[in-house]
Parts: C-alpha cells; sequence; structure tokens
C-alpha cells in the first residue's frame, strides 16, 4: 500500500516584504519576483538568505528563509503557499 504525504511550506509576510524591498535593486522585476516566490525558486531564495544572514544571522527572516531551503519551513501570516508531495 502506498500513500501521499503532503506538507505545507510556507514564507512569512515579513519575508516577502523584504524580498520585494530589495529584489529590485538586484536587478529583479516586480513580476520576476512574483514567478520566482510562487514557484519557490531556491537559487532566488538563497541570494536573500545570504543577504538577511550577512546583515544579521538571528533575523526571523533570516530564520525563516534558512527553515525553508533545509526543508522545514515555517510559517504564518503568509503570502505564497506551496504543497509538495512525497510518497
Amino acid at each position: 500500500m502506498s500513500y501521499i504525504r503532503a506538507n505545507e511550506f510556507t514564507l512569512r509576510i515579513e519575508t516577502v516584504e523584504y524580498i520585494f524591498r530589495y529584489a529590485p535593486e538586484l536587478g529583479y522585476s516586480e513580476e520576476e519576483i512574483e514567478e520566482y516566490l510562487a514557484a519557490f525558486d531556491r537559487k532566488f531564495l538563497r541570494v536573500f538568505y545570504e543577504k538577511a544572514k550577512a546583515e544579521d544571522e538571528t533575523s526571523l527572516i533570516t530564520k525563516d528563509l534558512d527553515a525553508f531551503l533545509n526543508g522545514h519551513a515555517f510559517g504564518y501570516n503568509t503570502r505564497f503557499c506551496l504543497l509538495r508531495y512525497g510518497f
């Protein structure tokens, strides 16, 4: 017997706001930002994780991105959400 397990991965609204604030400075258009966030593009998110980590390793944004990138994301008050399925 097999079954599907679903995990909900989310980013906190503070993290999304941080990304929208700084992504244009790095050359991303608003459409690209929306697309990368909707797809939870790991390469894109890692750029902002490294930036946030350099600013403050203990910030909520750094912890949120770290948790997401390492597969144990948490969140509430979220803007983007993705369901991933595994067997």
